[in-house]
């Protein structure tokens, strides 16, 4: 009886571990073949082409006045926050970049330098609500310089809070441009 219930015991045991082995190997092939076939990070491409209508300044019952940076500005040394990140990009591709902005900031610093003039970039951005700004493109800023340089200020009260988008595009980019981009909360 004895000899009996250990080799019960042990068929028992070994089909329940020999099932559980199977379902964690298949389970573990399962994550790897995930982890080969899903990118890390991945560029969209921007496909439509960008109008020359009117941008839309509203965002969540706030207006926003977009406007060149001024160099010599009171708080331009000041910077309560600010991001800074440098990327190469090509043509026809589109880097995003986010940025959460805190509570109570007077307005928005915005730079994206790639300071080669003939290559063209353009940047979009998206409200923590869902509002569109731009398309911004170098002479945007009242000048022709490789930079896109101008700050966003709300008609009254505080930037919006939350986490904004920014979208750079390689309009027309000859082999690879190397950009800054950097955001000031002030």
């Amino acid at each position: 009886m004895r000899i009996c219930t250990e080799v019960i015991y042990s068929r028992a045991f070994n089909l329940f571990l020999g099932s559980n082995m199977k379902r964690w190997k298949i389970l573990i092939i399962c994550i790897i073949m995930g982890l080969i076939f899903i990118p890390a990070v991945s560029a969209e491409e921007e496909y439509t082409v960008n109008s020359d209508t009117e941008d839309t300044f509203t965002s969540a019952g706030k207006d926003y006045i977009i406007s060149p940076w001024v160099e010599n500005s009171s708080d331009a040394e000041n910077p309560i926050f600010s991001v800074l990140s440098t990327q190469y990009i090509t043509q026809g591709q589109t880097k995003t970049h986010y940025v959460s902005v805190g509570s109570g900031i007077n307005y928005l610093e915005v730079d994206l330098n790639w300071g080669d003039t003939s290559d063209s970039l353009t940047l979009r951005i998206s409200t923590p609500s869902g509002s569109n700004l731009g398309p911004y493109r170098d002479n945007s800023d009242g000048s022709v310089n490789g930079r896109i340089h101008f700050s966003i200020d709300p008609s009254q009260g505080y930037v919006e809070q939350g986490s904004w988008e920014f979208k750079v595009y390689g309009e027309s980019v000859s082999g690879t441009e190397d950009y800054t981009f950097n955001l000031y909360q002030h």
